[in-house]
């Protein structure tokens, strides 16, 4: 037999100051948390959901009304696909962050829907719409997880709207 000699692997195990300034690089927290320094970590986490509701509606506002207009000016068309497909990027990557897998699906299913498109027709830019208004009404009533059986519906619903009016592709 032909064996071959395997290189022997070294196992370094990371300085407790690399571990510390892994978990927070200004103050130093050790891996193994206090009580105190939990709840200064969850008040962290909670700013930064907060900040990311109020982020979110605004940008959700802005290409809400971007659709509107671009529905009555085809002029318009080509910046709200952009901007929505930036937005669905977005919310689809920060949705499952703070709780929100419902939104995260619903982003997925219209990232998926404005992928590789440059301008959208009329009904497409409802179907757009229709997706932005669902991502709003979960965001504007808190529902974290993956909502209820008609939540759930409502996602299967737009994805295949989304594949019925995903043709044809500018």
């Amino acid at each position: 037999m032909n064996e071959q000699k395997l290189p022997k692997v070294q196992i370094i195990p990371p300085r407790t100051e690399l571990k510390q300034r892994a978990v927070n690089f200004t103050k130093g927290f050790d891996v193994d948390l206090a009580p105190e320094q939990l709840e200064e970590l969850e008040k962290v986490v909670q700013r930064s959901s907060d900040s990311f509701v109020r982020s979110i509606g605004h940008d959700l506002t802005e290409s809400r009304q971007l659709v509107i207009d671009a529905i009555g000016n085809a002029d318009l068309r080509s910046a709200a696909v952009e901007k929505c497909a930036d937005l669905a990027y977005s919310t689809k990557a920060l949705g499952g962050t703070f709780d929100y897998p419902l939104m995260t699906q619903i982003a997925k299913s219209l990232e998926i829907f404005l992928a590789g498109r440059t301008t959208a027709n009329r009904r497409q830019l409802m179907v757009t719409q229709l997706h932005i208004d669902a991502i709003y009404v979960i965001l504007a009533s808190r529902v974290t997880g993956f909502g209820t059986s008609i939540e759930q519906a409502t996602t299967v619903a737009l994805a295949k709207l989304a594949a019925r009016y995903a043709d044809p592709r500018e």
